[in-house]
């Protein structure tokens, strides 16, 4: 019972299978805060579209006007839906914790707000009953306090993942409100690389210039597809997590497509074409062992995508407070993501491991420079990361891992 109810949870974020327009509406919202971000990030990136859709969602219990309008149209909220959309969040947080035996998802969800202003107790109930978020009064005025107040708070909820999130130089005498967003996941994988089998390869970055890298190796049978554009070829590859509720995919330009001219041209219809047209076959598969974190302020990509009102003096958002002076400072996010032989971070958890490459595959699968990943909610086709690696993170690797190669 617990896995088919949450599945059916995460309907807020996609939709359910017979409900197309809203998984639509929501890939959509995905792919166009990635290329909003792309635009100020030349590296790798790594944000979470649901992560996001949490921290708007508890702004627009509170806002009203144009302030509210504008954050409906960005998350591609129906005109004439009420907060519905939200109702089904009450038990999400519950039903993800158990089951945690297959995954770990750990989620930092809070606002944190000036001490001196008072929080609607509507807004209160409304904000717990839907998000399990918190909701916290700081004195931004004591930068360094407040910075360190809400990084301890981060590191608990990430079981000490995430860690000094904050540093008193983000907040100054006019921050009133602060929007909080910190996630960590961690997922084996259904069939594991075997570290035996990983070698020292070149991947080629953006630049043309090469850098050793530790590269994952394995055959395997799972969901795989060339896809083409105009001038543009590329493959596509899921790896499911155990549990086969979550898939990491890996869409890898070929060698002479520039994948920033890609990025641009990719829409919520390609990446939902993606999903249902790969088909599973065997697959020789070659992938970096690679970290992705990092921290993001949304505010210059809401701004991007004409979500600009709450981060304006004045703006109404009269649901949470009945000051005027209150608006929106920072829109913060932090992940940290990792691949390595067992998943996605460290794992001790058994799994089955697949067998040593005994022969060359027809498919080959070589993720030897920049390419783009999804990790995604396999029953919904919900977005629960998306981002790019353009240079697998050698530097924090300890040395041991690398000289063990």
């Amino acid at each position: 019972m617990d896995k088919i109810l949450l599945w059916s949870l995460l309907l807020i974020f996609s939709g359910s299978q017979a409900s197309r327009p809203l998984v639509q509406r929501n890939v959509e919202f995905a792919v166009d805060l990635y290329q909003a971000i792309c635009l100020s990030h030349k590296n790798n990136i790594i944000f979470s579209p649901l992560g996001t859709t949490l921290v708007l969602g508890m702004i627009q219990l509170g806002a009203k006007g144009k302030a509210q309008q504008q954050i409906r149209q960005t998350l591609k909220l129906q005109e004439n839906s009420t907060g519905e959309e939200f109702s089904v969040l009450k038990s999400f947080f519950s039903a993800i914790s158990e089951k945690k035996q297959e995954f770990t998802f750990n989620l930092a969800n809070a606002l944190y707000l000036q001490e001196g202003f008072t929080v609607k107790e509507q807004y209160l109930h409304s904000n717990k009953e839907f998000f399990q978020s918190a909701i916290k009064l700081v004195d931004f005025q004591d930068a360094k306090t407040s910075a360190e107040t809400i990084s301890t708070w981060v590191e608990s909820k990430t079981d000490g993942k995430i860690k000094d999130m904050f540093s008193g130089e983000d907040f100054g005498p006019l921050t009133r409100l602060v929007l909080v967003n910190a996630i960590y996941f961690k997922g084996d994988w259904k069939q594991k690389f075997r570290k035996e089998d990983t070698q020292l390869t070149n991947f080629t970055k953006k630049d043309g210039a090469a850098v050793k890298i530790p590269m994952m190796k394995a055959l395997l049978r799972t969901k795989h597809g060339y896809f083409s554009e105009p001038s543009m070829n590329y493959q596509v590859l899921e790896l499911p997590y155990r549990g086969d509720g979550f898939s990491l995919i890996i869409i890898l330009p070929a060698e002479d497509v520039n994948i920033e001219e890609m990025e641009k041209r990719i829409t919520a219809h390609q990446i939902l074409k993606w999903f249902s047209e790969m088909q599973e076959e065997e697959v020789e598969v070659s992938l970096p062992r690679f970290k992705v974190e990092q921290k993001l302020d949304f505010k210059e990509a809401l701004y991007s995508l004409n979500m600009t009102e709450i981060f304006s003096g004045g703006c109404d958002l009269s649901g949470i407070t009945d000051s005027a002076e209150v608006f929106v400072s920072q829109v913060m996010q932090h992940i940290f993501f990792e691949i390595n032989e067992d998943g996605s971070e460290a794992a001790t958890a058994t799994g089955m491991h697949i067998p040593a490459i005994m022969s060359l595959a027809q498919n080959q699968f070589i993720a030897n420079h920049p390419f783009l990943f999804i990790v995604k909610n396999n029953p919904t086709e919900s977005i629960l990361f998306m981002g790019r690696v353009t240079n697998p993170d050698t530097q924090k690797m300890k040395g041991r891992d690398l000289d063990s190669l």
